[in-house]
């Protein structure tokens, strides 16, 4: 093997090992029932990605909202079609529901520390009790 060969191989070995892993995300599952969340409150550092799994333990849907919080890379998904979800305004920074007897999957990065209402946006539900904190913590 000539020397510049030889030099490559090891730059190479070099930067591959600067190159950062993915950061694993921070998973936590609620159960929504009729009509509370299990936990009630989430706890859930800033800056790094959250895999939320919301199981429908209820009778009816419900979903997960919270209206303003700073996030990035906001995904849900879900078990059926999302056009026949009954909630009341469209315009949360977080949100996803499930059926009855179903599951939801959110994922998000909390950009801001805080603490942050969580709420069922379905009619009556939030009245009822549905509600909850999500709290954001700073990195050390």
């Amino acid at each position: 093997m000539s020397r510049k060969t030889f030099f490559i191989l090891v730059f190479a070995v070099l930067l591959a090992g600067c190159a950062g892993t993915p950061q694993s995300a921070t998973e936590v599952t609620v159960e929504a029932t009729d009509f509370a969340y299990n936990p009630v409150t989430i706890t859930v550092p800033s800056g790094q990605p959250v895999t939320l799994t919301m199981k429908n333990m209820g009778a009816v849907e419900h979903d997960f909202v919270v209206d303003q919080i700073n996030v990035s890379n906001v995904e849900a998904s879900y078990s059926g079609p999302a056009e026949h979800h009954q909630m009341e305004q469209a315009e949360y920074d977080l949100h996803f529901f499930a059926k009855a007897g179903e599951s939801a999957v959110l994922r998000f990065t909390p950009l801001q520390p805080g603490t942050y209402e969580i709420f069922c946006s379905i009619a009556g539900h939030k009245e009822a009790g549905m509600i909850g904190k999500l709290i954001v913590v700073a990195q050390e």
